[in-house]
C-alpha cells in the first residue's frame, strides 16, 4: 500500500478545485472544448467563481447549453482530479494526502499549527492517523496536544499513513424529471458501513454518517427554481459558506472541496421573497446567448452529427459520432455556407439583444436586471418563440432527412433553398425567416465588394446597392471561392455547384426582399 512518504518521493504536494480552476493550461482546455462553443469570458468567469467558492448559479435562455456546460465543466474538473490526486486512505470526502505533507515537513518548525491541522480532519481520517500514530498498548488521541506534542516521531509516522488514489464521480440532480433524486441525496445514507464495508451500526460511528452524493463534492442542480423553499433550506449550509462545501457531522465541521454548479433559465424573481436570502449565497454568473459567430460553428457541428447519424443504423452516443468524425464518414456531403449562415442568423434574430453576449456581466445589478427582463420576455406565451438549441438541432435533423441523396451524388447536399422550405415546419416567424435572407445577401455581397472572392464590385456593375448584371462565369466563380468547391472532385464540385446555382442567383441576380 502506498504512503504519504511515496507521495513526497514524487514531489505530489496536492490537488483542489482551486488549483486547477486557476491552471491556465486547464482553462485553456475547457476554452477549447468543441461541445459547448463561445461565451469564453463567461466561461472563465465560472471558473472563477468555482475555485474562490465551489458554488455558481448559471442563468441563461432556455435551451441556450447552460446544462451542458456544466456537465462539461465538472468532466474536465474530475478528469483533472482523478488523474492527479491522492488522499487520506477509508476517507469518503477524499481529505487530500497533501494535507499531511504539509504536516510533516512543517511539523517541527510549528507543532501546534501542525497538530490543529490534524485535528481539523474528518472523522475518517483522524482514526486513520491515530492508528498510525498507535503503538501497542499506548493508543494516541489526536485532541490530546500534549501526547501529541511528546511524541517526537511524529512527523516520521505520519509519513507512513496510508494514501489512495482519489477516483471521484459526478451527481446530475433534475427535479423535473427525478424529483425525489435532491431529497435522497440530502437524507444521506444512514449506514455508510453498508458502502464502505465497515461493521458499525452506530448512528455516529466513525464509519457511519447521514453523508450521501455530496461527500464527493461534484454536482450539477437543474432549474433549481423547481426546488422547494423546504430542501433550499436544506442546502443553506452548502450554499451560505464562502470557501467550499461544508458539512457538519456529529458537531465536527467537515469541508469537502467539490464544485456545485445550478442552473436556471427564470430571473431570482421567481423563487418568491422567501427564497431570496437563500439563493443570493450562491454567486450568479449570467450565461447570455452565444453570439452569430458562434452560432455558425454551433450550427455546423450539429449538421456533421445529424449527417452522421442519418448513416448510421444503430443508436449513436457522442462517442460514436466522434469517431466516425476523425474517419471522414460524411466527406461527401455538403452543407452550403448560405444554409449556414441563414440558420445562424435566424437563430440569433429571435433572441433579445439584453441576452446575447456583450461584455461579462455578473455582480453588476443594473445589468442583471436588463438580463432579467430578457428572459421574462423570452417567457412571454404572447412572443414569438426563440429558436433555442434544442429547437435548433430538431430543424437541422428534419433538414438531414428531407435532404435525400441524389443519384448524381452520392453525399447529401443542403442548400439554402432546401433549408428555407424545411423551416416553414417550424414555428417561425416570417419577420426573422426575412431578416436572415437579408443578414446573408449582405454578407455575400460585401464579400465580392471587398474583394474577398474570385470576383470583384469592379466586374460587374452596382445599382441602388444591389449587385446585378452577373455573368454565368462570374457567378460560378464567386459561388466555387465562397464555397471551396476547388478542394472538391471536379465531377462532386460540378453537382454541388449546380445544386447551390438556383440559391446565389437569388441573392445575387435579381433585387431580393
Amino acid at each position: 500500500m502506498n504512503t504519504v512518504d511515496d507521495l513526497r518521493n514524487e514531489n505530489y504536494t496536492g490537488v483542489s478545485v482551486r488549483s486547477i480552476c486557476t491552471d491556465p493550461e486547464f482553462r485553456k482546455n475547457v476554452l477549447a472544448d468543441p461541445t459547448v462553443r463561445g461565451n469564453e469570458e463567461t466561461k472563465k468567469l465560472v471558473m472563477d467563481k468555482l475555485a474562490v467558492g465551489g458554488k455558481v448559479l448559471l442563468t441563461g435562455p432556455t435551451g441556450e447549453a447552460k446544462t451542458l456546460f456544466a456537465q462539461i465543466m465538472l468532466n474536465h474538473l474530475i478528469s483533472e482530479i482523478n488523474s492527479k490526486k491522492y488522499h487520506i486512505s477509508g476517507c469518503p470526502f477524499f481529505e487530500d494526502a497533501g494535507y499531511l505533507i504539509h504536516v510533516v515537513e512543517n511539523y517541527k518548525q510549528n507543532v501546534f499549527n501542525a497538530i490543529e491541522v490534524l485535528q481539523s480532519l474528518c472523522p475518517f481520517c483522524r482514526m486513520n492517523i491515530e492508528k498510525t500514530l498507535s503503538t501497542k498498548g499506548n493508543p494516541v488521541s489526536l485532541d490530546n496536544t500534549k501526547q501529541m506534542i511528546e511524541l517526537t516521531k511524529a512527523p516520521e509516522k505520519l509519513a507512513q499513513v496510508p494514501i489512495e488514489k482519489t477516483i471521484v464521480r459526478k451527481t446530475q440532480l433534475d427535479p423535473r424529471n427525478d424529483p425525489e433524486s435532491l431529497y435522497m441525496l440530502l437524507a444521506g445514507v444512514e449506514n455508510l458501513e453498508q458502502l464502505l464495508g465497515g461493521e458499525s451500526n452506530e448512528t455516529f460511528a466513525a464509519t457511519s454518517h447521514k453523508v450521501g452524493a455530496l461527500s464527493q463534492g461534484f454536482m450539477v442542480v437543474n432549474e433549481i427554481q423547481r426546488l422547494h423553499l423546504s430542501l433550499l433550506e436544506s442546502l443553506m449550509g452548502f450554499l451560505e459558506d464562502p470557501q467550499g462545501i461544508k458539512y457538519n457531522l456529529a458537531g465536527e465541521t467537515v469541508y469537502v472541496d467539490g464544485a456545485i454548479i445550478f442552473t436556471s433559465n427564470s430571473p431570482l424573481t421567481v423563487f418568491g421573497e422567501e427564497s431570496q436570502p437563500i439563493i443570493n449565497r450562491v454567486p450568479e454568473v449570467l450565461w447570455p446567448a452565444r453570439d452569430v459567430t458562434h452560432r455558425v460553428e454551433i450550427v455546423k457541428d450539429m449538421f456533421e452529427d445529424h449527417l452522421i447519424t442519418s448513416k448510421v443504423n444503430i443508436t449513436s452516443n457522442p462517442a460514436l459520432i466522434r469517431m466516425f468524425e476523425l474517419t471522414g464518414a460524411n466527406e461527401k456531403d455538403f452543407v452550403s455556407k448560405l444554409a449556414l449562415e441563414f440558420i445562424a442568423h435566424v437563430s440569433s434574430e429571435s433572441i433579445p439583444k439584453s441576452l446575447k453576449v456583450t461584455a461579462v456581466r455578473s455582480e453588476n445589478r443594473v445589468a442583471r436586471s436588463d438580463f432579467y427582463s430578457g428572459l421574462d420576455e423570452i417567457h412571454n406565451p404572447q412572443r414569438s418563440p426563440h429558436i433555442d438549441l434544442r429547437t435548433l438541432n430538431n430543424a437541422i435533423g428534419e433538414i438531414v432527412i428531407r435532404s435525400k441523396e441524389s443519384d448524381n451524388h452520392e453525399g447529401i447536399i443542403v442548400t439554402l433553398d432546401t433549408v428555407k422550405e424545411n423551416l416553414e415546419i417550424y414555428d417561425i416567424s416570417p419577420t426573422l425567416i426575412n431578416n436572415g435572407l437579408q443578414a446573408v445577401k449582405l454578407k455575400l455581397r460585401n464579400a465580392i465588394r471587398e474583394g474577398k472572392t474570385a470576383v470583384s464590385v469592379d466586374e460587374v456593375s452596382e445599382e441602388l446597392d444591389k449587385l446585378t448584371s452577373i455573368t454565368e462565369s462570374d457567378l460560378r466563380k464567386v459561388i466555387f471561392e465562397f464555397e471551396i468547391l476547388d478542394d472538391k472532385e471536379e465531377g462532386a464540385a460540378e453537382y454541388i455547384f449546380s445544386q447551390l446555382k438556383p440559391s446565389y442567383e437569388a441573392l445575387l441576380q435579381v433585387s431580393y426582399l
